[in-house]
């Protein structure tokens, strides 16, 4: 069962960031959804070109294929949620993380009514349209937190298993993995009751407690979200701000040294792809802002040796580079999105939409680890019934 793998739909694909997460683990994209021009540009160049050059053994032994997006597609569109039920009535799984905007704290808070946040209604009918085997679901913590957004959240939940699942949900930080960005989202997780039915006459354990299921693993669970590497990262001894232009080169964090930005961007240099593209606005505060000040609505300067808030660097939030004066680059982007290297954007797109997917996306590693997980959910099943979903 190693090398088997399982076609899956994307939705609100973006970039592609959490669909290189799963491909990773064997799943191919059937098709991805999505109706932004510029970001369809980029999840063609950039998976091609992640494509080309990764080392990925399901992509070196040509057991997964990229498939590009064609056109822009509106999920929301009955016409082409009715094609999508046709054209992918067997696909196993379904991913995907509508726009957040109307459920970020440091959104227009629009909520389900808002013209994005309606879009979970879409992701909704497309899953019980197609009736995949498994879905997962990815937003911002506000949805979950936020009580104005907390009901429409636990509707969702429930018209999920009305239809036919078992839901796992729970806040996943990618920082608690050995990644230095501080990203709270929600991820929710959902398998057919026939999948979840059969492991557990199989002798598998049905477990709902995410302490558990995050640090008390067992192999006997049916599904169990990925074990964290720290606990409490965020209370670790971080140095605090430091003038802008210190000589300073070294901060001793006693085994957590992953969790920094300059553990990331310490290789970095011009001939990395995307490397030269940031904006280079004049302005006197790209030199005034201390390193590490990160409190403030913007011009926010990261600290060498601290991890990166939330990446986010649309809506006039900017981000500044510890001992530069000036933004951070698309590849410094990425890689506090823990995409690959290998994944390129192109480079005549206009840096705008570079940043806006980068900040729309979902860390690459973060989508790997539950994608293994699932994987192994699926695989259990398989070898219950002669590798037949």
């Amino acid at each position: 069962m190693k090398n088997k793998t399982f076609e899956i739909l994307s939705l609100f694909s973006g970039g592609g960031f959490l669909d290189l997460g799963f491909i990773n683990q064997g799943f191919e994209i059937s098709e991805a959804v999505e109706i932004n021009p510029y970001f369809i540009e980029a999840y063609n160049y950039g998976l091609e070109s992640y494509f080309n050059n990764s080392n990925n053994k399901y992509l070196r032994q040509g057991l997964v294929k990229h498939n590009k997006i064609n056109k822009p597609i509106d999920a929301s569109c009955r016409k082409e949620q009715k094609r999508l039920e046709k054209s992918h009535a067997n696909v196993t799984g379904i991913i995907g993380g509508p726009p957040c905007q109307d459920y970020s704290v440091g959104g227009n808070n629009g909520g389900i009514e808002g013209e994005r946040g309606k879009l979970i209604n879409s992701y909704l009918s497309i899953v019980k349209k197609i009736k995949p085997d498994f879905l997962f679901f990815e937003n911002v913590e506000g949805l979950y937190k936020t009580i104005k957004h907390r009901k429409a959240f636990d509707e969702f939940v429930v018209n999920i298993e009305k239809n036919g699942y078992v839901v796992w949900h729970d806040i996943f930080n990618v920082l608690e993995y050995g990644y230095p960005q501080d990203r709270p989202r929600i991820a929710l997780v959902a398998f057919k009751k026939k999948i979840v039915k059969s492991l557990v006459k199989a002798g598998q354990v049905m477990e709902k407690d995410n302490f558990k299921l995050k640090h008390k693993q067992t192999d006997n669970l049916v599904f169990r979200w990925p074990k964290p590497k720290y606990k409490n990262p965020k209370s670790f001894d971080w140095p605090k701000k430091w003038k802008f232009g210190n000589d300073k080169s070294i901060y001793e964090l006693n085994g957590h040294e992953e969790l920094s930005v300059n553990y990331i961007f310490k290789d970095l240099d011009d001939t990395f792809p995307n490397q030269t593209e940031h904006f280079n606005p004049k302005s006197k505060r790209f030199k005034d802002v201390e390193e590490g000040d990160t409190n403030r609505k913007s011009f926010k300067r990261l600290h060498r040796f601290r991890y990166s808030p939330t990446v986010a660097y649309g809506n006039n939030e900017v981000h500044l580079h510890p001992t530069q004066a000036r933004r951070l680059t698309v590849r410094e982007g990425l890689r506090l999105q823990t995409v690959p290297d290998e994944y390129i954007l192109p480079p005549e797109m206009p840096l705008t939409p570079k940043f806006k997917l980068i900040s729309n996306g979902v860390p690459t590693a973060s989508a790997e680890l539950i994608a293994k997980e699932i994987r192994r959910t699926l695989i259990n099943f398989l070898s219950l019934n002669n590798g037949n979903l």
